[in-house]
């Protein structure tokens, strides 16, 4: 998928995976010394760009459809550090409109403290461009495909 680093060598390298029983996307991310802001610290660009994902996938499994961020907003709460593994969750928040969808995401320590918090709007995507941003995309047995299940209600 996008987290691909065979296809994508620049990418984050994050698998993000769907929590059926609190509908949340979720994954986990490892930073390397060249995901570093000041030293010792994750760079807060790396982090927003985690949130802008994970929010995307959420929105992307709930209305069926990939879907592009229309506004994001990033509170950063901690440092977080390049030593410890980061957990990204985010989830729908608040009513949906047509394409239209809001969304709420945290990251957070191997020891549960809260690095940074976000909101975002995002668009679906009509399913004519969402098939044809898929053909880019590879997925792997396990791999979700969020245009081959049905919209969350």
């Amino acid at each position: 998928m996008c987290g691909d680093r065979t296809l994508h060598p620049g990418s984050l390298g994050v698998t993000w995976w769907w929590d059926e029983a609190v509908l949340e996307a979720f994954g986990s991310f490892s930073a390397g010394s060249g995901h570093a802001g000041y030293a010792g610290r994750v760079h807060g660009g790396v982090l927003a760009s985690l949130l802008d994902e994970c929010m995307a996938w959420a929105c992307a499994v709930r209305r069926g459809s990939y879907c592009v961020t229309g506004d994001l907003r990033v509170r950063f709460k901690e440092p977080a550090p390049l030593a410890e593994s980061l957990e990204v969750r985010a989830r729908v928040a608040g009513a949906t409109w047509g394409p239209y969808l809001q969304a709420e995401g945290e990251i957070r320590t191997d020891s549960g403290v809260v690095v940074a918090t976000a909101s975002a709007s995002f668009a679906a995507l009509p399913r004519d461009q969402a098939l044809r941003l898929r053909e880019g995309l590879r997925f792997l047995p396990g791999d979700l495909d969020v245009l081959a299940r049905p919209p969350e209600t």
